[in-house]
C-alpha cells in the first residue's frame, strides 16, 4: 500500500508563508513556479462511525472538475512529522459531490472497508497554493494551506505549511526538513486537520 509522508509547519503567525517560501528558495536546488488550487474534501463515514474507530480517514476531494476519493490511516503527528498509508482511486465521469459518493458506494467494498451508508462527518476548504521542489535526490510538494473546517454547523480557520515527499529517499527529505527547521524558525504543527475537526465535533 503506497505510504505518505510529509511534514507540517504552523503557518498561524504573520508573515509565515513569506518567510517559508523565502527560505525554500534559498535551500532547494530547483523550484516551480506557485499553482493556486482551490480543494474541497468531504470526510465520510457511517452512522456508526466504523471508519474513525478503526483510525481510518475516508474523503472524497472535488478539485476543479475532478472527484477523487482517498483514505489514509491516521496516525499522530510526531513533532510534525506525519506517515501513513494512503490509497486514493480516482471518481471519473461524475459531476457533483452526490455523484462522486454514489460511484464510492457502488463498489460496496474497497481495501476490506464497508462503503454502505456513508454520509459527511465534516467539511474542509482550502485555498492551496503548492511549489514542487527538488533538493539532492528528492522531489517534493511544498503546500501553504488557508482552510476553513466546517463541522455540526461550527466553523474553523486555520493556516499551515506542509513538504510532502514525492520521489527520492528519505535521507535527503530528512535533511531538507532540517535545513528548513533550523532556517525557518517555524513551530512544527501539533495537531492534523482531521484531528482538529473531530475536536470541534466534539465541542
Amino acid at each position: 500500500m503506497p505510504q505518505e509522508k510529509e511534514f507540517k509547519w504552523d503557518a498561524s503567525a504573520r508573515g509565515a508563508f513569506a518567510c517559508f517560501v523565502r527560505v525554500l528558495r534559498e535551500t532547494v536546488s530547483e523550484i516551480s513556479a506557485s499553482q493556486d488550487l482551490s480543494i474541497t474534501d468531504r470526510y465520510l463515514d457511517n452512522a456508526r462511525g466504523d471508519l474513525s474507530s478503526q483510525k481510518i480517514a475516508l474523503r472524497i476531494r472535488r478539485q476543479g472538475c475532478r472527484y477523487e476519493a482517498t483514505f489514509k490511516t491516521r496516525t499522530a503527528l510526531k513533532n510534525g512529522l506525519a506517515c501513513r498509508k494512503e490509497v486514493t482511486k480516482p471518481l471519473p465521469n461524475v459531476r457533483s459531490f452526490a455523484a462522486a459518493l454514489r460511484a464510492l458506494e457502488n463498489l460496496q467494498s474497497w481495501e476490506g472497508m464497508a462503503l454502505n451508508g456513508l454520509r459527511v462527518r465534516f467539511t474542509l476548504r482550502n485555498r492551496r497554493r503548492i511549489y514542487r521542489v527538488r533538493y539532492g535526490a528528492v522531489q517534493c510538494e511544498a503546500a501553504l494551506d488557508r482552510y476553513v473546517i466546517e463541522a455540526a454547523g461550527k466553523r474553523l480557520a486555520r493556516r499551515e505549511i506542509e513538504l510532502e515527499l514525492k520521489s527520492g529517499p528519505e535521507k535527503d527529505f530528512m535533511c531538507l526538513l532540517r535545513t528548513l527547521n533550523e532556517k525557518s524558525t517555524l513551530s512544527p504543527v501539533r495537531i492534523s486537520k482531521v484531528a482538529c475537526a473531530e475536536n470541534l465535533l466534539r465541542l
